[in-house]
């Protein structure tokens, strides 16, 4: 059981990875090509994610290592059809005379939310091997489709003035790469905590090992977290003449910089480990969770066009 949930059961040699990259990218590309509507992709990819979430659920219902491949292969398909739901759509808003790439309202949010997360979490199984983080993760990743497809708004609609902008494309990437990141500290926190107060599940794997985990996805993610600040703010001064206007989506961006910030102090300086460094991470996401949701959803500023 333990071999099948912690040492990578689904590695791939380098090559057939990356053949299966292109494969499936050139195959996004072909679907997009079809003439369905871009809902169809997404609510087929949906769908997927659901069914990931079963099977990893249900890989520790049963020692079954075919259930292993399944889950991240089915979660890999639903990745596929994301994406072609993201370029059929680029190509709708191409043909409708009003291109833009597609993360500018809620239900693009929430759909490249969910994407860019999946795609973090199966690049950390393939290094680690720790299924058991799909069974955090891919439910993230099913809500955020599932949430998107049944409450926001998936009508294509010109962009306001103010994201016009080459800017639009490189500071929400790096905000939902952010979102993703975090996302995934979150889940190794979680796992963290469980193992640390249930040392006999074996089939987590060590303390050490999920420490490692949720302490890179930080590293990695806070300094695109930041750029995507400093170009948030270039692109409001482009837009609306200043660089800080403490806007509420802007002033909850600083929080979570400022908290996943001490959260790295504390560690460097302070030597923090464990449970508190576990503990900072899970309240973190909250800070994540408010700023995206309960800020873009209740509390209106310049940032008001994400709420439909």
């Amino acid at each position: 059981m333990r071999e099948i949930l912690v040492r990578g059961d689904g590695v791939l040699g380098r090559q057939v990875f990356w053949v299966l990259l292109t494969f499936g990218f050139i195959s996004s590309l072909l679907l997009s090509l079809l003439p369905y509507d871009n809902t169809f992709w997404y609510k087929s990819a949906t769908i997927l994610y659901g069914i990931s979430t079963l099977l990893y659920f249900s890989i520790f219902l049963t020692k079954e290592g075919l259930l292993s491949y399944a889950s991240s292969a089915t979660l890999f398909l639903g990745l596929l059809l994301n994406l072609t739901g993201m370029i059929r759509r680029s190509i709708q808003t191409y043909e409708m005379g009003a291109f833009h790439p597609p993360w500018s309202n809620l239900f693009e949010a929430l759909t490249f939310w969910s994407f860019v997360l999946g795609v973090i979490y199966l690049i950390i199984e393939r290094k680690y091997g720790v299924k058991l983080l799909g069974m955090l993760v891919s439910p993230v990743v099913f809500g955020l489709s599932l949430f998107a497809i049944l409450k926001a708004n998936a009508e294509i609609v010109p962009l306001m003035p103010a994201l016009r902008s080459y800017w639009l494309y490189i500071h929400v990437i790096t905000a939902f790469v952010g979102y993703a990141g975090f996302s995934v500290a979150f889940g190794g926190a979680v796992l963290y905590l469980l193992k640390e107060r249930r040392p006999n599940l074996t089939f987590l794997p060590s303390l050490d090992v999920l420490d490692e985990i949720a302490y890179k996805s930080v590293v990695i993610v806070f300094p695109i977290w930041t750029a995507s600040i400093i170009l948030g703010a270039a692109w409001a001064n482009e837009a609306w003449g200043g660089y800080w206007s403490w806007d509420p989506k802007e002033v909850w961006s600083l929080i979570v910089w400022l908290f996943f910030g001490a959260y790295l102090h504390t560690r460097q300086m302070l030597g923090w480990r464990g449970t508190k460094s576990a503990w900072m991470l899970v309240f973190g996401f909250i800070n994540v969770l408010i700023c995206f949701f309960a800020i873009n959803l209740f509390f209106p500023g310049l940032h008001s066009y994400a709420t439909d």
